[in-house]
């Protein structure tokens, strides 16, 4: 592992994580009841779709059937338990707890930290994953079962397992979401992979303008809410994330900077935009 920390260029502790979290999603979807928990974000990204992608330090998922706290506490309990039994990580270092919050539309999500040891991290203070399940969202498209990517020396030992993963279209369009509901933050992961996701795959953009009035409905926000000028007016406080919240993870193969991925993510999201006001016919 420190062997490839250092053929990517980040931290150690980071490839330890992104080890753990494969092994994680291995105990995870093993299980059935799982099958009601579709992957989606940039995790999901790196470790069902793009092997050189951005690392990322939690799990999101949307549940696709009715799921009660109590209920994810014993589920999460099993899979910490199959997890250490087959990895030898020890997730038992302090409790989890299953909380539930409100996201940033006031929409009630769980979120669970799960506290781990990996390989390279045997002392001081635990580290700690952090799973969010979203309850009430619109999945629009047909997901994908996908393989694990685990560019480690045990992959074999996950190759069998399947992950029920959004499909691209859907992660985009929830990005692109992200980046229209005005968070009270600007959080450069979803810039970024919104450049990302254009540059490595061919959009189409008359399913994609279809499907964004859905997903934006889904969370109280109008159809309008892409707005390209509010957007830009937030330039510098998403080029202060991208420095402080998004460097760290980006591998030394993988070269994006900010004004770059800015300039194509822009570009992109004002054509989008420009779409769906013809669409709705307000130009």
């Amino acid at each position: 592992m420190r062997r490839l920390a250092g053929q990517w260029g980040v931290d150690p502790m980071l490839v330890d994580l992104d080890y753990v979290l494969g092994c994680f999603l291995a105990s995870l979807y093993r299980q059935e009841w799982a099958k009601a928990l579709l992957f989606k974000g940039g995790t999901c990204l790196r470790k069902c779709y793009y092997g050189d992608y951005r690392f990322s330090e939690d799990l999101d998922f949307t549940a696709t059937r009715r799921l009660r706290a109590r209920a994810l506490e014993e589920h999460v309990t099993e899979v910490v338990r199959s997890a250490e039994e087959a990895w030898q990580i020890d997730f038992s270092v302090r409790p989890f707890r299953v909380e539930t919050i409100e996201d940033e539309y006031g929409k009630e999500t769980y979120q669970v930290r799960i506290y781990y040891r990996g390989p390279l991290w045997r002392a001081g203070d635990p580290r700690a994953i952090r799973v969010d399940v979203t309850l009430n969202e619109k999945v629009v498209f047909q997901p994908s079962r996908r393989a694990i990517i685990h560019p480690y020396s045990d992959a074999d030992v996950l190759s069998d397992v399947r992950v029920p993963c959004y499909d691209l279209l859907e992660v985009l369009a929830e990005k692109i979401r992200a980046l229209a509901g005005q968070r009270r933050y600007a959080i450069a992961r979803d810039l970024y992979d919104v450049a990302q996701l254009i540059e490595r795959w061919t959009v189409d953009i008359d399913s994609l303008v279809k499907v964004l009035p859905v997903k934006l409905a889904a969370k109280g926000l109008p159809p309008d809410s892409l707005n390209i000028q509010r957007l830009e007016s937030r330039r510098e406080e998403f080029r202060t994330d991208w420095q402080r919240n998004l460097v760290h993870l980006l591998s030394l193969t993988v070269d994006v900077d900010f004004d770059s991925g800015w300039n194509k993510a822009l570009e992109f999201l004002t054509q989008v935009a420009q779409r769906m006001s013809q669409t709705s016919g307000t130009v």
